[in-house]
């Protein structure tokens, strides 16, 4: 069979199976593709990101619990988060065996695939291809940087973004039928305003993508009475539905501590424990008008200016330049032809649009580019079509689309994870003979809040010297409640050097096939030295006796970065009054799947007050 034979019977069977064609197909691709993306999670591990071990986890215990007057900010100042989403999280993390949660949680978000895939075919209305093209662009949405770094874990990106592109394509749906009954249009704006209601009550920096779908609906064509009445309906039911799931928390929160958005906002509303600061994280947004006017170029070659990892992708800078080539041929070439898409790709494009520029000015955080990212490779072929001869267009299309999924898949990143163990989570209990009369403090900006779950739920845990924005207030609270209770404790953190454990594990490998023992290991040296993804260095500890050792340099003393941590937590504590008890330190291990994080338990007491006639002796 010739390569063009193979090529066109592939197409065949792919238009046969997958092609929205029918809606045996759809449920058909959707279903495959969910089952991926969760077999996909499976091969990644355990989700162990900051997030989760900050505030993830401990938010839905949390609220499950009832210990918002019970701890003080022991998840910093993510303590405070609407906890929605986060009950599922716990429920599912610690109930359910976790590989099953990895899958359930990979599935979820491979079912981003439908909505992704419906909105194309909307707005490919009257273009070729056009039921084979959807689910393509559905599944080259999936994969780009940011959508993949958080699949099957728990941050919120992926699962709200469900939520906002089923808005999406509602709205579209209903701006589709021009000729359909108002009420009926209204009933599809009242189930695309829910859903929207749903994203926000899950992650408030949704709220860019509600505006931006608003200013989609008043710019779509149509009746402007209709387009009221729709974004009124969508407004409305998005509102209610936000209010009746993350309202009740809101106002628990404005209740205890005089401000809904604990601590954030609080120069606006002067809640006394914490400082009188906005907490808006302004480290990513750009500096300069050229860096606004190319923020895509920057972060694209620079990803760390918006992402605390990297990830890889060219997406960005494909769309800018031809987002620049389009509007040269608007201002210059204004008669040129063009070809005719259907109004909903004007409102994708509008939307997609007025959300970039809302996120540029109010974030500028990757993982915020979710739902951007999904839609990206849509308007990708879009501007192909538009500013390419029709000749050419679908063949660069494909090519460039194809290109910037395959950037995204070599440079797959994740914010962190661990190899599977049955029980995502496992503590080994400190000593706390009277949890009732004891108080926890949990000391630096370390996460640590992910082993409250785990350890004794009547003593009060609170943290200090973290990324909370303190003031005199919450100093006055936590001595009040360290003076309130008997027993005094501090979680600071252990040390595992998760390179020690890798090299470990890639050292016992090696053994097995014989390279750590050759004379010179010369074998270990060539392996070392062709395969990258080692990093690694070898060292020859005797004679014919070899082994693999990190090229950053040695591996770190367990003891004496423990010690370091102590001094760290030691000086932390001495603004507050109080020390750690050396002696009473003890090392306990933690982990998340099969990874190790140890933690330190310490005895706190007072610092001793210094005598002033010593001074002058």
């Amino acid at each position: 069979m010739s390569a063009a034979s193979f090529s066109a019977a592939c197409l065949r069977s792919w238009e046969s199976c997958f092609a929205f064609t029918r809606p045996r197909n759809v449920a058909l691709a959707t279903g495959a593709v969910a089952l991926l993306a969760g077999l996909l999670s499976l091969w990644l591990g355990q989700d162990a990101n900051w997030d989760l071990r900050n505030y993830h986890l401990y938010n839905g215990y949390a609220v499950l619990e009832g210990r918002l007057a019970q701890d003080l900010a022991p998840a910093q100042m993510q303590s405070y988060f609407s906890p929605v989403l986060d009950v599922l999280h716990y429920l599912m993390m610690v109930r359910l065996p976790a590989p099953l949660a990895g899958f359930a949680f990979g599935v979820l978000h491979g079912l981003a695939f439908l909505p992704v895939s419906a909105i194309a075919w909307l707005a490919l209305q009257g273009q070729a291809y056009r039921s084979g093209l959807a689910p393509l662009l559905g599944l080259a949405g999936l994969c780009t940087g940011a959508f993949l770094s958080e699949l099957g874990g728990s941050m919120a990106d992926n699962t709200t973004a469900l939520f906002v592109l089923g808005s999406l394509f509602l709205v579209l749906w209903a701006q589709a039928q021009p000729q359909t009954a108002l009420r009926r249009v209204l009933w599809i704006s009242g189930a695309a305003g829910a859903l929207l209601g749903i994203a926000v009550a899950l992650k408030l920096t949704n709220a860019i993508y509600a505006l931006a779908l608003a200013i989609a609906v008043i710019g779509a064509a149509g009746a402007p009475w209709r387009r009221l009445a729709t974004l009124a309906v969508l407004a409305g039911v998005a509102l209610l539905t936000a209010a009746v799931l993350a309202g009740w928390w809101y106002w628990q929160v404005w209740q205890a501590f005089g401000n809904p958005l604990f601590p954030q906002f609080n120069t606006l509303f002067q809640a006394p424990l914490a400082a009188p600061v906005s907490v808006a994280d302004t480290r990513w947004l750009p500096t300069s008008v050229w860096e606004h006017l190319a923020w895509p170029l920057l972060f694209t070659f620079q990803p760390r200016r918006i992402s605390e990892i990297s990830l890889s992708q060219c997406l960005w800078v494909v769309l800018y330049l031809a987002a620049l080539l389009a509007l040269w041929r608007v201002l210059w070439r204004p008669r040129a032809a063009a070809v005719v898409f259907a109004p909903a790709m004007r409102s994708v494009v509008l939307f997609f649009l007025v959300a970039y520029l809302l996120w540029q000015a109010a974030f500028s955080i990757h993982r915020y580019l979710v739902v951007l990212e999904l839609l990206a490779p849509l308007l990708v072929w879009w501007l192909c079509q538009t500013l390419l001869p029709a000749r050419h267009a679908p063949r660069w299309g494909a090519m460039l689309v194809g290109a910037c999924a395959l950037v995204s898949l070599l440079g797959w990143n994740t914010w962190g994870q661990e190899r599977w163990a049955w029980q995502a989570f496992a503590v080994e209990a400190p000593p706390m003979p009277e949890p009732g009369d004891s108080v926890v403090l949990l000391v630096g900006g370390e996460p640590q809040a992910w082993r409250i779950p785990f350890l004794p739920g009547q003593a009060r845990y609170v943290a200090v010297a973290s990324n909370f924005p303190e003031s005199s207030g919450f100093r006055a609270r936590v001595t009040q409640m360290l003076e309130a209770r008997e027993h005094r404790f501090a979680l600071v953190p252990g040390y595992s050097d998760k390179a020690a454990a890798r090299f470990a594990r890639m050292n016992g490998w090696v053994e097995r096939v014989g390279f750590l023992d050759q004379p010179g290991c010369e074998r270990l040296r060539w392996l070392a030295h062709h395969v990258r993804g080692l990093k690694s260095v070898v060292e020859q500890t005797s004679p014919g006796r070899c082994r693999l050792l990190p090229r950053s340099g040695p591996i770190a003393d367990p003891v004496l970065a423990a010690s370091q941590e102590r001094a760290a937590a030691q000086a932390r504590l001495a603004g507050y009054g109080w020390m750690l008890e050396e002696s009473s330190c003890v090392l306990r291990g933690s982990r998340i799947g099969q990874g190790e994080y140890p933690y330190q338990w310490c005895r706190v007491v007072r610092k001793p007050q210094a005598d002033p006639l010593q001074g002058n002796e």
